[in-house]
């Protein structure tokens, strides 16, 4: 399956990049029209491990997951979020980000956290500005000869810190860079007079009832790739609104009929099974069909049947 290039969307203009961490929520994304993703280690993390994320996520675990999403169930750039590489063993760190790129990330998403230290971790802890600056250069080493861009975000708390760190890296030569301090319009005007170059949104957030900045606001000041995160959360939710309801009623009437206001109508209002939505059915049915007669196989086929 032919997968457009990280450049070639963002030369389409802003960009929205929900959170997935699975083929389902990939294929979820794709169905919403967003023309790429950010593959979240922090949704990965509580899939597989089901614990609070504090580091726990390994590379192996990265690189089997994003080689299955991209070979079987996908059509978009991801752009796979591997925080401090997986390790601050600069030794090791051009191969394990070299695996990460095989499997067919569109991006590197490279932050200066130290490892060990997660989206839940109750403390943070930052590597120093010159390890962070080498860790980009190792990650542009790695995605060499491919079309994987580097993208680098700071944690730092401070906007002067985290401004000074995203110079540094553009220089060591990420792609994009950005920070997660940056919530607020004016968080996002003073980051902007603060570093040139191309620069993403870490992630849309509400206060008072109200976003902090709106995307457009964003797209005026250079930030042509805004990430959004609300699929795990959106994800929870259905799992235990059909649980719920269904445990009440003693039966799965409620999950069975559920339309998804709509999303599952075809164009006659016949309600659709959502595994044809959510799957690539289309890809592997005539395979299957191309080859589940077995008769031209003689007695072969069947020498394992009792």
């Amino acid at each position: 399956m032919s997968i457009a290039t990280l450049q070639s969307v963002l030369a389409q203009g802003q960009q929205f990049a929900p959170d997935t961490w699975d083929g389902i929520s990939t294929r979820a994304a794709e169905k919403m029209g967003c023309k790429l993703a950010r593959f979240s280690a922090r949704a990965l993390a509580h899939a597989v491990r089901g614990i609070p994320d504090e580091g726990v996520l390994g590379v192996a675990e990265m690189v089997w997951m994003v080689s299955r999403v991209v070979e079987d169930n996908c059509s978009i750039p991801l752009i796979i979020d591997v925080r401090s590489g997986f390790s601050d063993n600069l030794r090791i760190l051009p191969y394990d980000l070299e695996r990460i790129v095989k499997a067919g990330a569109a991006a590197l998403l490279l932050d200066d956290r130290a490892y060990g230290c997660g989206s839940d971790s109750p403390e943070l802890t930052l590597v120093s500005r010159e390890a962070f600056a080498q860790k980009v250069a190792i990650a542009k080493r790695a995605a060499e000869n491919t079309s994987c861009m580097i993208l680098a975000r700071s944690f730092a708390p401070e906007a002067e810190e985290a401004a000074a760190r995203c110079r540094l890296v553009l220089q060591a030569g990420a792609d994009l860079v950005g920070a997660a301090y940056a919530h607020t319009e004016g968080d996002a005007e003073t980051l902007a007079a603060a570093v040139p170059g191309p620069k993403f949104w870490n992630d849309l957030t509400v206060a008072n009832g109200q976003p902090e900045v709106t995307a457009e606001r964003l797209g005026e000041l250079g930030y042509g790739l805004v990430f959004m995160t609300f699929l795990e959360k959106a994800a929870w939710f259905g799992d235990m609104d059909f649980g719920i309801r269904n445990y009440q009623n003693g039966n799965t009437m409620y999950a069975d009929l559920h339309d998804f206001d709509g999303l599952l109508r075809d164009k006659d209002g016949k309600l659709v099974d959502y595994h044809v939505i959510f799957s690539y059915w289309k890809k592997w049915m005539p395979m299957e069909k191309e080859f589940q007669d077995l008769s031209q196989l003689g007695e072969r086929a069947y020498q394992f049947r009792q």
